[in-house]
């Protein structure tokens, strides 16, 4: 302990004295990683000098060196970059690094250099003009206490009285605790992070942990290495008196990956089992989307202190355990880590994929009446979204993370797309844009992936994109219609009207599905609708009573009801299927607005579980069961009912479940 003491003094004032040597002595290379990286297509984007720190040059590999003083808070830090020149000449480097770190020393191509410090970064004049193809190699020393910025950027914590640090540096915060290119555009080929902090601490980090290094001094160097291409707001560092332990992802006959986890202590047995829950969904995920990407590494989570969780390459951070939030950040493996949206702007490349696959892992697992639950859910917020889902103002970490907009309109963006497609189609386009070698372990935007949609669909989806994505609002849809008996037969005729909620698109090009049911008999047509006032014919051998838009809920919208066709009492339909298995359906009935509660009883009148609950408007809605009860476990086979309690009017259904 007094080793450790002296230690954590001496360091502030060794470094400002002689900050190489310091390093020399503390920060440990025990691999010799140098500045290999592995080769890789990537596809680069060219960019304008304001799109990121240097245009000049293209990060290849980062080695991260940094020594961790918890009791001071101090974080001393050695880091060289490894980059291309790719403008014609190329005779300073700008790097990102925020005031509050202090740079102590410089070194370019070998040689010391002086610097010039502003507010957000540095720049440094080479000693010798590099051309076109050639090497920078940058040395940085530096040291501080980073600023907090975002989301967090690098916090000092503890847990029950020992140290907790951890980094979060989504969007704008790598730039607070290592210099680097803090862009999504320029990724790096490979990164190596060496930790030194006080024994006893467990490091969690990006790639494959390389060597663990005990000093002699109190302190020991963690080494990761990740050599796959990789964001700098996605290099990630975590500290504490960490448990660990392991699963094991199958992913061929003789094949493994293993899903590392670094829990604290007290949360082992809470974590254990729902982190366990990883190996079904990289089990679900890799049929949808493709192989793992980084299945030479591993896949894993590290706990830290920042509410939620952040899809750190192969190393999740989480706080919460929560099946959704672990599907989330695993999605993001794919879709953030292993294709990054290509600027800020194009955030919903991201997080609305994300949240989607939160929604298909529930399908795969507890089948189609859970991701509608799930989308459903993601609908409501969605009809909050401000603006344009191609985020504008991305200044603010508020404005740019708006749940409503690049999360849940991001994701439900996507289920409408899957309609539009069809599944087949639709899981194929995302199959091929994960392996497109454009975008593969490189950056993307809404632009490219349309592209992607359009070359494997064989269809122009310019207007799709250009109004969910481009566009603000949703439509706002109503309807006519007239039955005329024709024959031994009925001609239905239905209009369909639209207005939206914003003014740009003025209209909502969309496939649009309208059921008609009647002397319990329904089908369904799928309306292309085009222009409003469209007409659309169908004959039945049946007279259809009732009409409903979008019964199962393809399209973000409202529906107003003014030909008068909403039923003129509640009304609680039979469930189908019934009986059921993986899930079954429920639809009932306004005439106007009311205060509702949909439960489902076991056969003793104890409540199972609430399908929806809360203020609904006039029309017909939608609700499904996964057959699970509040607790999220499956319920018994047996006899069930369902309960409506809309106002006043209190309503009963039997439904049978057959596990």
């Amino acid at each position: 302990m007094r080793r450790l003491s002296l230690y954590s003094l001496l360091l502030p004032a060794l470094l400002l004295w002689a900050p190489e040597s310091v390093f020399a002595q503390l920060l440990h290379d025990p691999a010799g990683e140098g500045c290999s990286a592995k080769a890789r297509g990537l596809a680069r984007l060219s960019a304008s000098p304001a799109a990121f720190a240097d245009p000049g040059i293209n990060a290849q590999h980062y080695a991260i060196r940094l020594a961790i003083v918890p009791s001071s808070p101090m974080l001393l830090g050695h880091v060289t970059m490894t980059a291309s020149a790719i403008a014609d000449t190329v005779t300073s480097v700008i790097m990102d690094l925020t005031a509050p770190m202090t740079v102590d020393s410089v070194r370019a191509n070998g040689v010391r250099r002086p610097w010039t410090r502003f507010t957000n970064g540095f720049s440094v004049e080479l000693p010798a003009v590099v051309p076109r193809g050639g090497t920078v190699i940058l040395e940085t020393f530096y040291h501080g206490v980073p600023a907090a910025t975002g989301f967090g950027s690098f916090v000092f914590g503890d847990a029950n009285g020992s140290p907790w640090v951890w980094s979060l540096s989504q969007p704008y915060g790598a730039r607070d605790w290592w210099p680097c290119k803090d862009h999504p555009i320029d990724k790096a080929d490979s990164v190596s992070i060496a930790v030194t902090v006080p024994s006893g601490l467990k490091v969690g980090s990006n790639g494959l942990l390389r060597s663990v290094t005990d000093n002699g001094d109190g302190t020991r160097t963690h080494h990761w290495v990740e050599r796959y291409p990789i964001a700098s707001y996605l290099v990630s560092v975590a500290v504490a008196d960490y448990a660990e332990f392991s699963d094991w992802f199958r992913y061929g006959a003789a094949d493994s990956m293993e899903v590392l986890n670094y829990v604290l202590p007290q949360d082992l047995n809470v974590a254990r089992p729902a982190l366990g829950r990883t190996i079904p969904m990289l089990e679900a995920f890799t049929r949808l989307f493709g192989e793992y990407p980084f299945i030479a590494e591993k896949y894993g989570h590290a706990q830290f202190g920042r509410g939620g969780a952040m899809e750190h390459q192969t190393m999740t951070s989480t706080t919460t355990f929560d099946e959704d939030v672990i599907a989330h950040e695993l999605g993001h493996q794919w879709f953030g880590d292993l294709i990054t949206c290509a600027n800020w702007q194009e955030l919903w490349l991201n997080e609305g994929f994300a949240t989607y696959s939160e929604a298909l892992f529930r399908e795969a697992v507890y089948g189609l009446p859970s991701y509608r639950e799930h989308i459903n859910a993601r609908m409501q917020a969605a009809f909050l979204a401000p603006g344009t889902l191609h985020v504008q103002d991305t200044s603010t970490v508020g404005e740019l993370f708006r749940f409503s907009r690049v999360y849940a309109k991001g994701a439900v963006v996507l289920h409408m797309l899957r309609h539009v497609l069809g599944d087949s189609t639709f899981f194929r386009c995302i199959r091929e844009y994960v392996r497109d070698p454009r975008f593969r372990f490189g950056v993307a935007t809404t632009a490219d992936f349309r592209s992607v949609c359009e070359q494997f669909s064989g269809r122009s989806l310019d207007y799709f994109f250009e109004q969910w994505v481009f566009g603000e609002g949703y439509p706002v849809y109503s309807l006519d219609r007239s039955v005329v008996p024709d024959g031994e037969s009925y001609l239905t005729t239905v209009t369909l009207y639209q207005e939206t909620s914003g003014s740009d698109p003025q209209f909502f090009t969309m496939p649009v599905d309208i059921r008609l049911s009647g002397g319990g008999f329904d089908t369904t047509i799928v309306a292309d609708h085009q222009f409003d006032g469209q007409t659309f014919t169908v004959r039945t051998s049946w007279a259809p009573d009732l009409a409903m838009i979008d019964p199962d809920g393809w399209i973000l919208k409202d529906v107003v009801d003014p030909a008068g066709l909403i039923p003129s009492a509640v009304s609680l339909a039979p469930n189908y299927p019934n009986p059921f298995n993986a899930g079954t359906t429920i639809e009932y009935a306004l005439p106007g607005t009311r205060n509702v509660r949909l439960e489902v009883f076991d056969a003793t009148g104890g409540l199972v579980r609430t399908l929806d609950e809360g203020s609904r408007p006039a029309g017909w809605h939608v609700a499904s069961w996964d057959g699970r009860g509040n607790d999220g476990l499956p319920a018994a086979s047996g006899a069930y009912f369902l309960r409506l309690l809309a106002g006043s009017t209190l309503l009963a259904r039997p439904l049978l479940l057959l596990r």
